[in-house]
């Protein structure tokens, strides 16, 4: 018989001067399911003008850079340089996170390495990893990982690798703290996946893992004094329908403790630190109705970074439908509020995929 089971975990982590912040989640899919990710490099219906990487061609890594380029580019956070040093780090420890993980024959995603011994051990918090190997410590860092049981005679249909990255990046896109880490103001990024896979008997086990750093040493991306970005925007397609709050920590909605229960993906508004966004209403629709929507502030956060200060800012909004969108749909966004008290009226036009 047949058995798959896909496991995905979110982590953020952020160091700013003395700040940090950290927290992981899980979700699982079994019974023979297959993973996507084939539509998931097609997230804009207009073509994007990326920056050029060094990735292979069929790389995990290739796959989450168009995505996250696209997704910045396309609504105005901007596109990011690749960094050597960034995608060191960012390789070594998901190296770490595969090995640790076959070798104990248990899955694990975390932000810290504590095994010394390992041959791809370069740090124990993320900015040590990049101080290691030569870059600063005002980074990023987002992760996610799949694990697969299966048997050998049968095993599934996996999708490349490109379709892996690609869909890691999506998921982390449909989420709340990854999705603020994804769009951080760094100008520098790297990315590094890594697969391995433990054989146990007429059975196999595949580890999958996947990080992005996102950082700066002097140059930050800034929108500008009174300019206001969202994700998604205008022309964003294929967004997923549909988002699990329990399997992202911290917890955006800690009310929802089932993996089952689900909401719409989150739009996510931002200005520049230090200015003050203010969102007085906000209209999700289509074909003239409207769902049902919440807001996540400063105000109302309930993630905290240790151990008073809310994860998010006062420059920062996310919009979350109340209960999963319709797939295949055109939504239209109506946003209405104040930027250091200049009004604004933001609308755009946004599909969901499968």
């Amino acid at each position: 018989m047949n058995f798959s089971q896909r496991l995905r975990m979110l982590l953020f982590s952020v160091a700013l001067v003395l700040t940090a912040c950290g927290g992981g989640g899980g979700d699982e899919m079994t019974a023979g399911a297959t993973p996507t990710g084939a539509s998931a490099t097609q997230i804009a219906s207009k073509a994007v003008t990326l920056p050029v990487s060094t990735y292979s061609p069929a790389s995990a890594e290739l796959g989450a850079w168009t995505v996250l380029q696209t997704a910045r580019a396309l609504c105005g956070f901007g596109a990011l340089r690749q960094v050597a040093r960034l995608d060191a780090a960012a390789l070594a420890h998901a190296r770490y996170l595969t090995s640790e993980s076959v070798a104990n024959a248990s899955s694990g995603l975390s932000h810290l390495e504590t095994n010394t011994g390992n041959p791809s051990y370069t740090g124990y918090e993320p900015w040590d990893r990049t101080q290691h190997q030569g870059y600063g410590t005002q980074v990023a860092e987002i992760l996610e990982g799949t694990t697969w049981n299966y048997d050998v005679a049968n095993p599934p249909v996996f999708p490349s690798m490109l379709e892996r990255g690609a869909q890691s990046m999506l998921n982390l896109l449909t989420t709340v703290y990854h999705l603020q880490g994804a769009m951080y103001e760094g100008a520098d990024v790297g990315m590094g996946a890594d697969l391995q896979t433990l054989v146990q008997g007429t059975s196999k086990r595949e580890e999958y893992r996947f990080g992005s750093l996102n950082g700066y040493q002097t140059q930050r991306i800034k929108l500008g004094q009174g300019q206001l970005a969202t994700y998604p925007c205008q022309d964003s397609i294929n967004v997923p329908p549909a988002f699990a709050p329990a399997y992202e920590t911290p917890n955006p909605f800690p009310a929802i403790t089932s993996a089952q229960q689900t909401v719409g993906p989150p739009i996510y508004l931002k200005a520049d630190a230090g200015q003050v966004l203010t969102l007085t209403d906000s209209v999700v629709s289509s074909n003239g109705v409207a769902v049902a929507t919440t807001w996540l502030t400063r105000a109302n956060d309930p993630a905290r970074i240790a151990p008073f200060q809310p994860y998010i800012g006062i420059n920062e909004v996310f919009v979350v439908p109340s209960a999963a969108l319709r797939a295949n749909t055109s939504y239209q966004v109506k946003l209405v509020g104040y930027l250091d008290g200049i009004p604004f009226n933001q609308t755009f036009t946004m599909s969901t995929g499968q």
